[in-house]
């Protein structure tokens, strides 16, 4: 999900970050992010500030786009008076111990995206954990499937749905035992975003699991192809989801408090509903599509 490039994003400009260990240590917020997550932030942002905005549609925007945006409100909204940074990685197979490691060990500041909150205890000696930015039963995602895959897409009932064979990657937990707890009767386990896609382009697995997407008909592309959710099904995700702060970092406690206060803030606002709402995340058109779990 995050690669091992590093590339430094300062007002459009673009550096070679081979320095990364010291951006932390310069009194600087470093924000981490993943590669296309970054490319559409910037189709998103379209030169905007980050921290006015009120609207959170339009073309790039998603889920992991709008929460770089929430984490820059929240640290504003917090009283926070350090510069930020966002930094990009790229997208691997490996990348999401890269990513990690480069938070746990001080070398950037927190994540941009939130995470599990069953991930993050497993490294809470080395971060400090937000509020939760999705609450416990907020998550629900739709099952995605190919636009030709007219099996999957004119599945209606729970046996027909259990029948297909679904693909996750194997390190996204959450994701795995929902996917289980529904019974299908294949569930394959691969790597990667891209490798779950690939997956799916070549007729190897039928579904996986994603967000709902804020496109009049909740499509999305991904790997040059266009995923569909099968209608008038969802499932929800158990598990909350928190941002993260280094604890190696010299600025981490002061950070973290920061992102706590505003979240807090925004959450009283009603600004962080309505930032999930606006991106498609908290979708009103799948509020009365059947739940499988």
């Amino acid at each position: 999900m995050f690669g091992s490039k590093f590339i430094q994003i300062t007002t459009g400009l673009l550096l070679c970050a081979s320095s990364l260990p010291g951006f932390a240590n310069d009194k600087t917020i470093t924000i981490l992010t993943q590669q296309d997550v970054f490319n559409d932030y910037q189709q998103f942002i379209a030169g905007r500030d980050p921290v006015t905005l009120t609207q959170y549609g339009g073309p790039g925007s998603r889920r992991d786009v709008v929460e770089l945006v929430l984490v820059q409100q929240a640290l504003k909204a917090g009283g926070n008076s350090y510069p930020i940074k966002i930094v990009k990685v790229d997208n691997t197979s490996d990348s999401y111990n890269r990513f990690i490691k480069e938070i746990t060990s001080g070398s950037a500041t927190l994540g941009g995206n939130s995470a599990w909150l069953v991930d993050l205890k497993q490294i809470n000696d080395k971060v400090f954990i937000s509020e939760p930015s999705i609450r416990q039963g907020e998550f629900e995602a739709g099952l995605y499937t190919t636009a030709d895959n007219a099996d999957a897409r004119l599945s209606k009932t729970l046996p027909q749905i259990q029948a297909l064979t679904a693909v996750v990657a194997e390190s996204w937990l959450p994701d795995v035992a929902t996917l289980e707890a529904i019974k299908f009767k294949h569930v394959l386990k691969t790597q990667s975003w891209d490798s779950m896609v690939g997956m799916l382009g070549k007729k190897r697995a039928d579904v996986l699991l994603a967000p709902f997407q804020p496109t009049p008909d909740l499509s999305m592309q991904a790997g040059g192809r266009k995923l569909v959710p099968i209608s008038n099904v969802k499932v929800g995700l158990q598990g909350s989801r928190h941002f993260f702060v280094s604890k190696a970092s010299p600025i981490g406690s002061d950070v973290a408090k920061s992102l706590n206060m505003g979240l807090a803030k925004l959450r009283e606002q009603g600004t962080i509903e309505k930032i999930y709402r606006d991106s498609g995340f908290f979708n009103s058109a799948t509020r009365n599509w059947e739940r499988l779990n």
